[in-house]
């Protein structure tokens, strides 16, 4: 079974998409998309800032002087905003929610900076509007 699953499908690993699963959330380098798995899936769109996200997210709290524990130890009352979570949403176990990335934009600049940078967002693919007839 291709541990991608399903090609039409939206639930996955972000880790499952991409060649090096060891590097997700942990470098800065850009992710590479896995044997079979094109640059343009969405998919692998979604796990690649995932992993710039988590990265910005890890440096972030380390210059704070925080542990992903302790940041943890901060968001007291954040429903979802669990150690065990974060961690798998950190090494692309899990999929980030919006809900994540409005905390984490709220809370560090390098997430804001990273979803305004036109850079992060790849060009998409040209999709043919169908014809309106009338």
């Amino acid at each position: 079974m291709d541990p991608v699953g399903d090609l039409r499908a939206f639930k996955f690993k972000p880790r499952d998409v991409v060649q090096s699963p060891k590097q997700f959330g942990k470098s800065g380098l850009t992710l590479k998309p896995r044997d079979g798995v094109e640059r343009d899936d969405p998919r692998f769109g979604a796990a690649q800032l995932q992993h710039l996200i988590a990265n910005a997210v890890r440096e972030s709290m380390l210059a704070e002087g925080h542990s992903l524990r302790s940041y943890v130890n901060l968001l007291d009352g954040v429903p979802g905003m669990t150690y065990e979570r974060l961690v798998r949403i950190q090494r692309g176990d899990t999929l980030m929610q919006f809900a994540d990335l409005v905390a984490w934009a709220r809370r560090f600049e390098a997430v804001r900076s990273l979803l305004t940078d036109s850079s992060t967002w790849p060009d998409g693919v040209a999709i043919d509007e169908p014809e309106v007839s009338g």
